[in-house]
This record gives structure tokens, C-alpha cells and sequence, in this order.
């Protein structure tokens, strides 16, 4: 979770805002919801020009993203080439919206190919302290 709130800037994660996955009739736990209560991510409510290179904010663990991100001690489930081409896939889904001016669709489609670059940074990094292998 920590993750996707890194990639997608989700300023209000906190502990009364994960999510469970249970079977409807045994009510096993079956794990966590992978994406939960998201709404206040992508910039949703910042003006664009300007935002760039701001730390976000994060909660529940640690002031930024920045900061938060830190605390996965492991990205070996994560294939970050899965998201190869991911700003031209955001882009067709932004494109269908009538609400998201072209300005704000090219902002978002750049901010969240940068997060992907940060991302393999901090990979990169958590290497280099010797907390995983990359693959």
C-alpha cells in the first residue's frame, strides 16, 4: 500500500483508512484490499504549476513520501517494467474524462512517469544499503 501511495501521491492514508478482503461466506480473511480509499491522490486538489518538486504529504508513518517510502524493506514482488508505457495508458483514461483540461491530463501523465523514476530510485537505493536483491 505504502508503495502505490508513493506512485499515485495519496496524502491521506492512516490507520483507519486500510482496507480487507474476506470471503462474503466464510468471512475468511483472504488479505488486503490492494487499492483502498485513493481519492485524495494525483494533486487532486492542488493547482499545477508551481507543485513541482514539493514534498508531499504523507501520513501514517512518516511526514513525506519521501520519508515513507523508505520503510518498504522489500520491492521483490514489485516488476516496475510492468509499468513501462505507463503515462501513455493514463493518458487514454484521463482522455475520456470531460473534467481533466489538457493541461492538468499532461501534468499528471509526467508526474506519475516521474514517481515511476523515483520509485526505481528508492529500489535502487534499498539495494545499495543491502536490504533486497533486484531482479
Amino acid at each position: 500500500m505504502l508503495t502505490l501511495d508513493y506512485l499515485i501521491v495519496n496524502e491521506d492514508r492512516h490507520f483507519n483508512n486500510f482496507g480487507a478482503i474476506r470471503d462474503a461466506e466464510t468471512l475468511e480473511w483472504l488479505g488486503p484490499a490492494p487499492i483502498y480509499d485513493s481519492g485524495t491522490s494525483l494533486w487532486h486538489d492542488a493547482l499545477l504549476f508551481g507543485h513541482e518538486g514539493k514534498q508531499t504529504p504523507s501520513k501514517p508513518f512518516r511526514a513525506s513520501h519521501t520519508e515513507q517510502i523508505e520503510l518498504v524493506t522489500s520491492f521483490d514482488w514489485l516488476d516496475l517494467g510492468a509499468l513501462d508505457g505507463i503515462a501513455e495508458a493514463f493518458e487514454r483514461i484521463l482522455s475520456a474524462s470531460p473534467r481533466i483540461d489538457e493541461n492538468r491530463r499532461t501534468f499528471l501523465c509526467q508526474a506519475l512517469e516521474r514517481r515511476v523514476e523515483l520509485l526505481d530510485k528508492a529500489m535502487q537505493g534499498l539495494e545499495q544499503r543491502g536490504g533486497m536483491t533486484m531482479q
